[in-house]
């Protein structure tokens, strides 16, 4: 692979981003913490040596105090071995009599001249002196009256630049820390990208060898709880249900070619014997109509199929209309009151509630239609079918419910009651004749689910079967006020 290509395809990694913003989120973390710790060692620095010269200050003005004028000898002994102790600080000492003038001064220190002082305050403070010398030193100065009236100034100060030596090692210091973090940094910062990218690089490669024909290869759940394994529970959701609609559809057109081989398989035969030999128009008659009826069967499985496949596609228009909802519950309930009277049983409409809900006429009509139509087939002599229309404000939902009294379903086969071709023949099925493609159920599902509706069944095998669909109420009110006046009038 050429450089160039194989450095751009290493930069746009997410892996390289990771060692970038790492390491960029490092440095800045470097850049804030060591500017932060330098000024707050340098106040300390500074405020431990303040401190040292005040505490010095006023050991000092404790010695000198003590002693009698005529006790110098003492005093100055005393100093030395003060300044001796402190040799190391170089620091230095300084005791002026009242007119300002030296009294006593160690060997080291430096030609500040007089002490600053002013005023009628008393205690120490800071403040510089005013000699060409003010930016080598570091000077404190206190005023002492002792009891019989004299007056000493005390000075004690160091060389800045051991203040200044102290403050360079601290920042050396830091350098090297820093310099080392940041070398370290971007090698951290790849293994933490290793580490964090190596599930996604499996995932990757799982999924890439991931077949339509072989969907039986899932991701491992390392049981960490965290977002890969958040990822990789849903990549296998996803695959369980990729793999289950997969088998759903090879059961789907297997199931199908057996149904439509069926009814052309009888087409072929009719017309092969209508071929054999002459016949008398009578007999033609006869083989044109068994030919027509199983066309008409023919074509009623194709417009079935197109339904569902148009489902699968999202393409079941109607959303956009508006359908009188319970106008097609009554016209159905009088279509199939024969029908029942022949089968034995009792349908009656319990309520009828005005509803207007979108979706096409066609399609509705259906829905209502297979649900009355199974429950009557599947009832018993004497047997009751119930339909209730009712309109739930609150919930702006039209519900269609379709009671019966018939066999019932079985609980273990009542999951797969709406799946495509299948025929719970035990629990459903009575009358051979009366078989159909299994396809009934399913299409209600693919309509009402593409009408954003929901239908559901309860059941219990010899108790009877309650279907309950669920749509929503048309938004346009005007429409349906006007619906509502068409029916009144």
């Amino acid at each position: 692979m050429p450089f160039v290509p194989r450095l751009r395809e290493i930069l746009s990694t997410l892996r390289f981003r990771l060692v970038l913003w790492i390491t960029l989120v490092v440095f800045l973390m470097v850049v804030v913490t060591n500017i932060a710790v330098r000024e707050v060692e340098q106040r300390a620095l500074s405020q431990s040596y303040d401190q040292f010269l005040l505490d010095s200050l006023e050991d000092v003005h404790l010695i000198v105090g003590r002693f009698e004028p005529e006790n110098k000898k003492l005093l100055f002994e005393e100093l030395t071995e003060k300044v001796k102790a402190n040799k190391k600080r170089s620091w230095f000492l300084q005791l002026y009599d009242e007119k300002k003038q030296p009294y006593w001064t160690s060997d080291d220190a430096p030609p500040l001249g007089p002490p600053s002082f002013s005023g009628d305050s008393n205690g120490p403070f800071d403040e510089k002196s005013s000699s060409p010398d003010e930016k080598r030193h570091r000077v404190y100065e206190k005023r002492l009256r002792k009891g019989s009236g004299e007056t000493y100034y005390i000075r004690c100060g160091f060389l800045q630049i051991e203040l200044q030596d102290d403050i360079a090692v601290l920042n050396r210091a830091i350098l090297v820390a820093s310099i080392s973090i940041l070398l370290a940094a971007p090698l951290g910062a790849y293994v933490i990208a290793l580490r964090a990218t190596r599930p996604i690089t499996e995932i990757t490669t799982t999924t890439a060898h991931l077949q339509p024909s072989n969907l039986n290869e899932r991701l491992p759940i390392r049981g960490t709880g965290d977002e890969i394994d958040q990822l990789s529970r849903t990549i296998n959701g996803m695959l369980d249900r990729l793999a289950s609609y997969i088998d759903q559809n090879r059961d789907f057109v297997a199931n199908a070619a057996h149904e439509l081989r069926s009814p052309l398989a009888a087409i072929r035969s009719s017309v092969e014997v209508g071929l054999n030999k002459s016949r008398t128009p009578e007999e033609y008659v006869v083989i044109l109509a068994d030919v027509m009826e199983e066309i008409g069967r023919l074509a009623g499985l194709v417009n079935r199929l197109l339904i569902l496949a148009e489902g699968d596609a999202g393409r079941l228009a109607g959303r956009a209309q508006s359908t009188r909802l319970d106008k097609i519950v009554r016209e159905s309930v009088d279509m199939f009151d024969a029908v029942a009277e022949m089968q034995g049983v009792r349908l009656t409409m319990e309520t009828l509630a005005f509803a207007v809900v979108p979706g096409d006429e066609t399609y509705l009509r259906q829905v209502v239609r297979n649900l009355i139509d199974n429950a009557i087939k599947y009832n018993r002599n004497p047997g009751q079918v119930t339909v209730h229309l009712r309109v739930e404000a609150a919930k702006k939902q039209a519900v269609l419910v379709v009671e019966d009294t018939g066999i019932g379903i079985d609980r273990e086969v009542l999951p797969r009651i709406f799946e495509r071709f299948y025929r719970a023949d035990k629990a459903r099925t009575r009358e051979k004749e009366r078989a159909g493609y299994g396809l009934g159920l399913s299409i209600c599902q693919t309509i009402i689910q593409a009408l954003h509706g929901e239908i559901t069944v309860s059941s219990e095998a010899g108790q009877g079967s309650t279907f309950t669909v669920r749509l929503p109420l048309a938004e346009d009110a005007a429409m349906a006020r006007s619906l509502e006046c068409g029916i009144r009038n």
